[in-house]
């Protein structure tokens, strides 16, 4: 049994995949294995996947007919054999030091799952920054902590993804953790089960992998072609909650994540069809099935989110609500490359002006030193010129200094003529 196994779902990934496989293959430790699931791309994905295996034997490829994210992640977790699980995307990174230290940090704490930080990198501009809301502090101080402990925030302080996890293996497989078999928000279920059953959860402060954004390919961008997926999944979450007993000690951590979910793809629908299918199927059930409903403002974490989708509980024009949040698109739109720019820039001007100081700082000391090389010299030939010998030396080569001297005007003046 290999210590980690390394999950990969790809789609349509030629641009990324070998990239994405090469930075699970620098791992600073080796027993692992690797796991692609080419979900009927129709590029040279699945290509690219077969000829990285010929090369490594950790490696091994699972092909089948396009279905999805979800089944694409479920197909690579029944597979994995290893100690602890991973999920990797075909288009992000990970840092080569990842495995090594969350295992060690997920043995040094006893937890069923490690949680560590995010670098954004920006698909346009090559932009990498820290990101801050890889999870939250605001409502869970303790770098390590049982999800009891927290019942009202143990979802909502968390991101869905499983990149910035770690799961023990024995854990996922004792609980039968799943991925929901849908194309987007797949992971929603996996990971807020893992978050409710784990024994102890621990936090690790450092970005350990690398998200690609502003990809116009990746799943968030495309969420039109599967609007109600982030709904399903949350039906399907309460639904588990239900089945495991656990509804009524994670409700209100449940029903603010689900609230923030509706007000995100709200806010993003690309188009007012996409808008229109949610807000109908959140108005005809989907308030009541998620218990938002009812649910009072002053459990809300995020009052903005909950301010945001409550005309539409309250039956308000869905157009005015669509309005509201293309505006708040319309605004963002764009505004993430630019910054993306514009903070890159301010780091060139800021090296600039580094390395422009260091080579002040290079000259003034190349400076000082002919100073000082200059000042011995002078005190040498101030020492020559002031000696003995070498006034002696000035009288002793008088006459022939002369006779050189007349020779020299005597030349003169024959050229002259």
């Amino acid at each position: 049994m290999p210590r980690a196994s390394v999950v990969i779902p790809c789609y349509n990934a030629e641009r990324f995949v070998e990239e994405a496989v090469a930075s699970a293959q620098a791992q600073t430790i080796d027993d692992i294995e690797i796991v692609c699931v080419d979900d009927g791309s129709t590029d040279t994905t699945l290509d690219i996947l077969k000829r990285l295996a010929e090369d490594d034997q950790r490696i091994r490829v699972i092909s089948q007919a396009n279905q999805g994210e979800g089944p694409a992640r479920d197909a690579g977790l029944v597979a994995a054999t290893g100690d602890w699980l991973y999920f990797l995307d075909a288009d992000d990174l990970m840092l080569p030091s990842l495995l090594e230290k969350a295992i060690a940090r997920g043995e040094q704490e006893d937890a069923d799952v490690v949680i560590f930080r995010t670098t954004m990198l920006d698909d346009q501009t090559g932009e990498q920054h820290l990101c801050d809301w890889s999870f939250k502090r605001d409502w869970i101080c303790e770098d390590t902590f049982s999800p009891r402990q927290h019942p009202d925030h143990v979802f909502n302080s968390f991101q869905n993804w499983v990149h910035n996890k770690l799961f023990r293996g024995a854990f996922v497989r004792k609980h039968d953790l799943h991925m929901q078999h849908v194309h987007r928000t797949a992971d929603l279920l996996f990971t807020c089960r893992a978050l409710a059953e784990a024994e102890r959860i621990t936090l690790f402060d450092t970005p350990l992998y690398f998200y690609r954004i502003n990809n116009a390919q990746s799943a968030m961008s495309t969420s039109d072609f599967y609007p109600l997926d982030f709904y399903r999944a949350f039906v399907g979450l309460r639904t588990s909650l239900e089945e495991h007993g656990t509804w009524e000690l994670y409700h209100d951590s449940f029903v603010n994540w689900a609230i923030e979910g509706i007000a995100v793809n709200l806010r993003f629908a690309n188009t007012y069809e996409a808008y229109r299918i949610i807000a109908d199927e959140l108005e005809a059930e989907g308030f009541d099935l998620l218990d938002i409903t009812a649910f009072p403002r002053t459990k809300s974490d995020i009052p903005f989110y909950y301010d945001l989708i409550r005309p539409l509980v309250e039956g308000s024009p869905q157009e005015t609500l669509y309005a509201i949040g293309k505006s708040h698109r319309d605004e963002h739109g764009g505004a993430e490359t630019s910054a993306s720019r514009a903070r890159m820039r301010i780091s060139e001007l800021e090296d600039v002006v580094r390395r422009s100081d260091e080579m002040l700082n290079q000259q003034s000391e190349r400076i000082a030193e002919l100073e000082s090389e200059l000042s011995g010299l002078r005190h040498d030939l101030t020492c020559v010129t002031t000696s003995a010998s070498f006034k002696v030396g000035r009288v002793a080569t008088f006459l022939p200094r002369q006779g050189l001297e007349l020779a020299r005007k005597a030349r003169k003046r024959l050229r002259r003529q």
